[in-house]
């Protein structure tokens, strides 16, 4: 907002005019620092795209976008057969996913696994930033299931890449932050969990992660002898509980399978209902799976209770 004031000497309005701003110009170095900020750019190169651009902030502002785009690529394109063995599992569960009151509704759900080269890199908040941005677009595709015999859909990491998002593409996204931090950065998996269609069975999500390095989720249905059991707060509590610990036992545990051996040579401690209930503890922890699901269904007089799908991703490991 501009002010107008009159200088008056003797009672007299002077001739000149003078306007003041309430608003102070920025710095140049407040102009670097908020370009930094936004770009994450060197100091370097937010002071080049000022002087580029005359001091236009918007601009240079765009001048550091495009200058990111070209640099990311041409060094996308120079460390792209560089090992990624390191990374991050990550999961997202879309609102609602963990399944609604009345435990109706389309659960949806994905996991991805996003790779790099150092376990310094893997660690760093931009890069751990960057796998939950890819889950959630993935979460949010409109991808169809390929196959109806199953809820977990393998998704192609070549059409991932040309996801479109607000800020650009997933492969966009991800020659960004090579360019700044100068390692690979590879899309190694993705999956998406969409539940089946049924009026009367209700499908919930439970996820876990471990220190981004292990990820389960669980898909887990149930039938209960009545609706209105999703309104009774002590059984969506107890619920809750009850699916926390099943993704932490999927994880904890090298689960296989469900109710049974995946490979006949397999351990019969990789079958998910066979293992002693460890991570819901107490009196339960040396009880198996199965048989608390039984009690607890007993409990709250529920037809079924079951992990009907689930998906245990470790970084490296297929």
């Amino acid at each position: 907002m501009l002010r107008f004031t009159q200088a008056v000497r003797c009672g007299r309005p002077l001739t000149r005019n003078r306007f003041y701003s309430s608003i102070p110009t920025k710095s140049r170095v407040q102009l670097v620092a908020e370009l930094r900020k936004l770009s994450n750019a060197p100091i370097i190169k937010a002071r080049q795209a000022l002087d580029e651009n005359n001091g236009d902030f918007d601009a240079a502002v765009q001048w550091l976008e495009e200058d990111m785009r070209k640099s990311g690529a041409a060094k996308a394109e120079k460390v792209k057969d560089r090992a990624t063995s390191e990374g991050l599992i990550s999961i997202s569960v879309l609102e609602g996913g963990m399944g609604s009151r009345s435990g109706s509704g389309c659960v949806k759900a994905s996991i991805i696994e996003l790779n790099c080269e150092s376990d310094f890199v893997s660690r760093t908040e931009e890069f751990a930033r960057l796998a939950n941005d890819v889950s959630e677009i993935v979460a949010h595709s409109q991808t169809q299931q390929q196959d109806t015999s199953s809820p977990f859909t393998t998704l192609s990491v070549e059409d991932l890449l040309h996801l479109s998002h607000k800020s650009g593409t997933v492969g966009s996204l991800i020659t960004d932050l090579i360019a700044r931090i100068g390692e690979n950065i590879s899309l190694r998996r993705a999956m998406l969990l969409t539940s089946p269609t049924s009026s009367n069975t209700a499908y919930r999500v439970a996820s876990y992660l471990h220190q981004g390095r292990v990820g389960a989720l669980d898909l887990i249905s149930l039938r209960p002898s009545q609706s209105s059991l999703f309104n009774d707060d002590s059984f969506i509590g107890d619920l809750e509980k009850l699916e926390r610990a099943l993704a932490k036992q999927t994880a904890g545990f090298m689960t296989l399978g469900i109710s049974e051996k995946r490979n006949l040579e397999d351990e019969l401690e990789t079958v998910l209902y066979e293992q002693p209930f460890m991570m819901l503890g107490g009196e339960n922890a040396s009880i198996p799976v199965r048989k608390v699901l039984d009690q607890w269904q007993e409990k709250w007089g529920l037809e079924e209770l079951a992990v009907s799908s689930f998906a245990r991703w470790e970084v490296g490991r297929d």
